[in-house]
């Protein structure tokens, strides 16, 4: 691709995800406020963190060490300011991750702790690309995306080689391989701003890769991440951002194509899964929101996560009224609980259908340059663009702290929530009064904060008490939290989200409300 395309491309991420243009480098601020201005000075160090100006390098490759809590363990890279991204496992648990500043492929040992780091002679000197997908084929190579310079890439385990495959472009000259999904000897890649997904063989040779490719007849729109449910059949998303788009469903076996209109507040849909029960699970990485698909019914349901903790927006300048978490990529497990990074709470969430609960994960590791700080200390986010699943073990990278990181969700949670009733109908200008129990499951240290949140409008439902605090102790409490419908609110069926913040995890259940 043309080295002006690809800027426009850029330019066009940029309005998705707010990346800052600045000189030759890209600022991924990914909704972050990113280095303050500084005079401009270079020291070289023999490292990647020369790809960065001085005065940049605290913002891209880390500010602590790696950090730990009762159920995350961080491990700092080697090499400094890797920018780890991409990340997924092999049958032997080995965690496998992309160093997106340094063309390398690297693989950690859970057992040895040990970190292996492939040098990747073809990569170009200084360059730095971003490779959001990843994935360990059964013949035991590793393939990943490269968008910066249009290709997938292949590394042998065996013979500890690369081997490059030029993504095709579509009219244009457009192309941004992005998520990459292994299916058997198939492996589908989403071309995020040309338009398409591809399929092709792992076992082809050669430089040019021989694909097919599926559609959705749309102009200028972004074609998101897929996911396979267990006829075969492809699910993703094409969007605009803030205008809506569609989730496709495209059946191989006849290349039949359907579209269903995406839901309002679906702003920048991106992550995808498939339930056990076939329902499809999206989280948007543009707003706190996450929705469920049913497709017998063609209806969606929204949910949304739970504030996030002011220790991750800083908003040491008061100019953010309505934070964010942006829940990103999503994966269900074996017990059938859909998982997903909150990238700018700073945290891994899972939330369970079956209890309708959310539990969140602080995670320790923090970088002030990537959200409104001023002079805190303890403030900001590491940039969590990417995790996998390997039993009760959640890995996943900080792409600005140069560590990959460990959730252990066999940990007991020590709290246990319950709220009553589940599900309540409100007449316009009435109200509903929920009991929020919160049950200790050892002896509390310090007091529960309340946080709570709705899928509604702010002009249709309004939730009080949930700013509250518990006393510490053994004992369960419960409070009051009350749900009022606006005279004017609009009717339909809304999700309250109610929870219990002690330490670094944020226990939540969900209430249905209807307004009528």
């Amino acid at each position: 691709m043309k080295k002006k395309t690809k800027k426009i491309l850029m330019i066009a991420m940029a309005a998705v995800f707010g990346i800052l243009m600045v000189g030759s480098s890209t600022f991924a601020l990914f909704g972050g406020f990113g280095p303050k201005n500084q005079v401009s000075t270079q020291t070289t160090t023999g490292t990647p963190a020369d790809n960065y100006r001085e005065e940049e390098r605290a913002t891209f490759c880390g500010t602590s060490e790696a950090k730990s809590n009762k159920y995350i363990t961080e491990f700092k890279i080697p090499t400094v300011c890797s920018q780890p991204l991409a990340i997924t496992t092999d049958p032997s648990g080995n965690v496998w991750f992309t160093e997106s500043n340094t063309g390398k492929l690297a693989k950690f040992d859970p057992f040895s702790r040990f970190f292996t780091e492939y040098e990747n002679s073809k990569w170009p000197k200084g360059d730095k690309s971003m490779m959001w997908g990843i994935g360990y084929a059964s013949d035991g190579n590793v393939w990943f995306t490269d968008d910066a310079h249009d290709v997938v890439w292949k590394f042998s385990v065996a013979q500890q080689d690369y081997t490059t495959f030029k993504y095709p472009v579509s009219e244009g000259g457009q192309a941004l391989p992005q998520r990459l999904l292994i299916e058997g000897k198939k492996i589908l890649v989403n071309d995020f701003t040309g338009n398409k997904i591809t399929f092709f063989d792992s076992e082809q040779t050669g430089q040019e890769i021989r694909y097919s490719k599926l559609q959705f007849p749309s102009n200028d729109t972004a074609t998101a991440s897929m996911a396979l449910d267990p006829d075969g059949r492809v699910w993703y998303t094409v969007w605009k951002y803030q205008k809506g788009g569609h989730l496709v469903r495209y059946d191989p076996k006849n290349s039949n194509g359907t579209g269903f209109k995406l839901p309002l507040g679906a702003l920048a849909p991106n992550g995808i899964s498939v339930g056990a029960d076939g329902k499809i699970w999206i989280t948007d990485a543009a707003s706190s929101l996450f929705f469920s698909f049913d497709p017998e019914s063609q209806k969606y349901t929204k949910f949304i996560t739970t504030v996030p903790r002011e220790l991750t927006f800083g908003n040491s300048s008061g100019v953010i009224k309505t934070p964010i978490s942006r829940p990103y990529w999503n994966h269900f497990d074996q017990k059938g609980r859909l998982w997903f990074n909150e990238q700018t709470a700073n945290s891994i969430a899972v939330f369970d259908p079956a209890k309708v609960s959310l539990v969140e994960y602080l995670v320790p590791s923090q970088n002030p340059n990537w959200a409104d700080c001023g002079g805190l200390s303890a403030c900001g986010i590491a940039q969590i663009l990417d995790f996998t699943m390997n039993d009760d073990k959640i890995w996943f990278t900080e792409w600005v702290e140069n560590n990959i990181g460990l959730l252990d969700s066999s940990i007991p949670l020590p709290i246990d929530v319950n709220v009553e009733p589940s599900e309540a109908t409100l007449e316009r200008g009435s109200n509903a009064t929920l009991s929020f129990t919160i049950t200790p499951k050892e002896k509390l240290d310090e007091s529960v904060s309340i946080t709570a949140a709705t899928t509604a409008g702010p002009h249709d439902l309004d939730v009080s008490g949930g700013d509250q605090k518990v006393t510490a102790g053994d004992q369960p409490q419960t409070l009051s939290v009350k749900v009022t419908a606006d005279k004017f609110a609009l009717s339909g069926t809304y999700k309250v989200v109610i929870g219990a913040r002690y330490h670094d995890v944020t226990v939540s259940k969900f209430v249905t409300i209807t307004v009528k």
